[in-house]
């Protein structure tokens, strides 16, 4: 029996000691990322210093190019959008920035699937965090979100699950820096065999998602010290704005601008400016971005709060 149990120790001893050592291995790899999105995640949480920061989903990664932002204003930009993702992340990738310092402007797009309502699992847009855990307030976010992963979190190698392979080819190979400062134009025409030709704006069903309100309201409080714009951008065929109702209500009672595009006539039904129903192509963008970029620059000479 004594042997036994002094096997299982042993064996343990190992697996902790792989974990610990895995772990510190990425950890220092994931610094060390010459390209892709581990080297952009790490830039963005740990490396901006642009006066102007676009938040989001793919409607933000894809919708505003910073360099005729940057043109318009006068001001450096760089957009953080990442896809499939929303308040959650979007909150904690502010959190880590602002420990830095306090960019002039943050525009953040509001997609209502990833900002406002119900949907998937809200522990999948933990994942850019999870390498962050440590950091001050990332945990309570983890917290909010699952009481389980404070214990899962013991483990380093789990910080880097399912982004091993990711990692060491951003090392590795690392798809080189387009030099878009993090957007991501999207080439092509919009296909109407694959949009809804009747032409019916967006209608939202789900409820909303008390927990991704919680920290768009974070972002809005903890973003004060700049100059935060809420943004909703183009949408091909418009969209029912019933389901901003929670949005608008949050910018009114925080004296927030608020730009909803959703049903512009500039951009409903005009394809040349659309991939698909929810995301513009590039000439979409380049256009998009423009009218963004008006609008900003009056706020922008009011100054920071």
């Amino acid at each position: 029996m004594k042997r036994h149990l002094i096997s299982i120790l042993g064996f343990t001893l190992v697996l902790v000691l792989i974990d610990v050592l895995t772990g510190a291995v990425f950890s220092r790899l994931t610094r060390l990322a010459r390209g892709g999105e581990t080297a952009r995640n790490e830039y963005i949480c740990n490396g901006t210093h642009e006066d102007i920061l676009v938040l989001g989903s793919s409607r933000a990664i894809h919708h505003y190019n910073p360099a005729i932002i940057s043109d318009m204003t006068g001001l450096t930009c760089y957009n953080c959008g990442q896809d499939g993702n929303g308040a959650i992340l979007n909150y904690g990738r502010y959190h880590l920035i602002a420990q830095r310092y306090r960019p002039q402007v943050v525009i953040c797009d509001v997609m209502p699937e990833y900002d406002l309502l119900q949907g998937e699992d809200n522990r999948k847009f933990l994942g850019w965090l999870r390498p962050y855990y440590d950091r001050e307030g990332i945990a309570a976010i983890f917290k909010r979100i699952d009481r389980t992963e404070k214990v899962k979190m013991m483990s380093q190698m789990y910080r880097y699950n399912s982004r091993f392979i990711q990692i060491v080819s951003d090392c590795l190979h690392p798809v080189p820096d387009d030099g878009n400062n993090g957007y991501k134009p999207i080439d092509g025409s919009l296909d109407r065999m694959k949009v809804d030709s009747a032409g019916e704006a967006i209608v939202y069903r789900q409820a909303t998602d008390s927990v991704k309100l919680y920290y768009l309201g974070k972002l809005m409080d903890e973003a004060a010290a700049s100059r935060l714009i809420m943004v909703v951008s183009p949408c091909w065929n418009g969209m029912d704005t019933t389901v901003l109702q929670p949005l608008k209500l949050l910018c009114h009672q925080r004296g927030i601008p608020l730009l909803d595009f959703s049903n512009d006539p500039k951009y409903v039904h005009a394809d040349g400016f659309f991939i698909d129903a929810v995301h513009l192509n590039a000439v979409g963008a380049d256009e998009f971005s423009r009218d963004i970029a008006v609008k900003l620059k009056p706020l922008v000479q009011q100054g920071t709060p």
